[in-house]
This record gives C-alpha cells, structure tokens and sequence, in this order.
C-alpha cells in the first residue's frame, strides 16, 4: 500500500481528527482512511454521520439480540409495551 504524508495540518484539524477517531473507536490513521473512502466515493459529511450512527445502533443491538430470557409471549411483550405507553397521536404502521 502507498502511504502519504500530509504537511501544515492545522492543530486544530489534528485535535478534531484525534477527537472523531476516539468517538468512533477507530485509530487516527484509520479514521483519516475511513473519511478518504467516503469522500472519494462521492459520500457527504451528513452521510458519513448517518451511515456512523446506523452502525452503531446496529452494534448495540446485535450486543443485546438474543442475549434476554422471557417466559411471555410476543404478544405478551408487545401488549404490555403498548399499555406503557402515553396516549398521543394515531398512528398507522399499515403499509400494504
């Protein structure tokens, strides 16, 4: 693989790209390749951020799948869920 040096980078630019690596648990290095990838394959910042925060969601909850034990139901579950929650608007999740 190739490597690059980047000269003058401002204090600030590094400190942010130090801050970002360690939010996004990946190495300085790893994080200026992860940013190189996504801006070269024509992917915005909003982009980045969203396809970040899907990944961690989908993380969290991978960590958490299967790993509960419960004697009721789904439909158990699902009543005492929607009994728990505040009135509010209606909503239709009928998408057919």
């Amino acid at each position: 693989m190739a490597c690059v040096t980047v000269r003058d980078l401002p204090a600030k630019t590094l400190s942010a790209l130090k801050k970002r690596a360690g939010m996004n648990r990946r190495s300085l290095n790893g994080e200026i390749l992860y940013i190189f990838d996504r801006v070269v394959s024509g992917l915005s910042e909003f982009d980045i951020i969203r396809e970040t925060r899907a990944a961690r969601q989908l993380a969290a909850l991978r960590a958490v799948a299967g790993k509960w034990e419960d004697d009721r139901s789904a439909e158990e579950i699902i009543a005492e869920i929607e009994g728990a929650r505040t009135p509010g608007r209606e909503v239709d999740f009928d998408i057919a």
